[in-house]
């Protein structure tokens, strides 16, 4: 198995909004630590705990999966600059 090869499990949607940052996914599985994030428009992630997304937090260009080390039980919030986006959140096994 190579490093990136990673196995789907659950997907999140969040609906991002520029007033969105404190909206966030469920949980993660606790055997999760990574997940992929992709979205309609270009948007700033956060995880965490009880994350809050900001215009300062980890931008996500529209259309462009990128994967992100997370613990179990983290969760993911986003926000947009401007108009709205669908921020798809995907757990992932080895």
């Amino acid at each position: 198995m190579t490093p990136n090869e990673y196995r789907p499990l659950t997907t999140h949607t969040l609906s991002a909004t520029t007033s969105s940052g404190a909206t966030v996914t469920s949980a993660f599985n606790a055997q999760v630590n990574a997940v992929m994030v992709t979205a309609t428009a270009g948007c700033f992630v956060a995880f965490g705990v009880g994350p809050t997304a900001a215009t300062s937090s980890t931008y996500i260009p529209a259309d462009y999966p990128l994967t992100f080390r997370v613990e179990g039980s983290d969760k993911a919030a986003a926000i947009t600059g401007s108009g709205t986006a669908t921020v798809y959140v995907t757990e992932l096994s080895r």
